[in-house]
């Protein structure tokens, strides 16, 4: 892509993202509400007041990606994506080198595809979803926007996210089914039956064995 890269965002997932970005745009610009700023300048490019960014970084010359976390249920990610657009802004895909894209893959837009993903094929992604890394999405599977789905992430085949979804780390979901607007999947849960909207999902944590380490494994040993 010719176009320069601004990153909506200054926090930690902009930060990250940004060890992403530069491989393959130049990037202009960081961006947020302007009393979110709080130095001018991150990993030396320019935080800019998203209220005057086009007047620093004009839309027919720059690209955008929106780079926040879940925050109110990745509200204020879609909210920051349609506001840039209110002001000509177009926006890119970011999708790691190592992700295969398949002929029949639909792509929206303003979506972060991070490393060793695995879109298999007839997969639909929409707007502003935000994949983390060595996630498996299966056959068929369609996701609509501002999702937000942690790393280790396995969905089966068919299954439908509706948007503003939030899986935790090594969260699993059952083929066929349907996940409603605005769940929230918890760390290592498994659903395999469709939900309502806004229901949590969220497992027993693990449990702490009465040994030290030094012990535990002298335990297994004999076991």
């Amino acid at each position: 892509m010719s176009d320069a890269l601004i990153i909506y965002g200054n926090g930690q997932m902009a930060r990250m993202f940004h060890h992403f970005a530069r491989t393959e745009w130049r990037v202009a610009a960081f961006t947020v509400d302007r009393e979110l700023i709080t130095d001018s300048q991150l990993a030396g490019v320019p935080v800019l007041p998203f209220d005057e960014i086009e007047r620093h970084c004009p839309p027919d010359s720059h690209h955008m990606i929106t780079a926040v976390g879940f925050v109110q249920m990745n509200d204020v990610r879609a909210s920051r994506y349609l506001a840039a657009k209110g002001k000509g802004y177009r926006f890119a895909n970011y999708i790691h080198p190592s992700v295969v894209r398949h002929e029949d893959l639909v792509l929206g837009e303003n979506n972060v595809v991070l490393d060793h993903v695995s879109l298999h094929p007839g997969v639909s992604l929409g707007n502003s979803n935000f994949l983390c890394s060595n996630i498996s999405i299966g056959h068929g599977c369609r996701i609509e926007d501002n999702c937000w789905i942690n790393s280790g992430v396995a969905v089966a085949g068919e299954t439908l996210i509706r948007s503003n979804c939030f899986f935790g780390p090594n969260a699993t979901v059952g083929d066929n089914i349907a996940i409603a607007e605005r769940c929230y999947i918890g760390a290592n849960t498994l659903v395999t039956r469709s939900t309502l909207a806004g229901e949590v999902y969220v497992s027993a944590q693990g449990e702490r064995f009465p040994l030290s380490s030094d012990k535990f494994l002298d335990f297994i040993r004999r076991a």
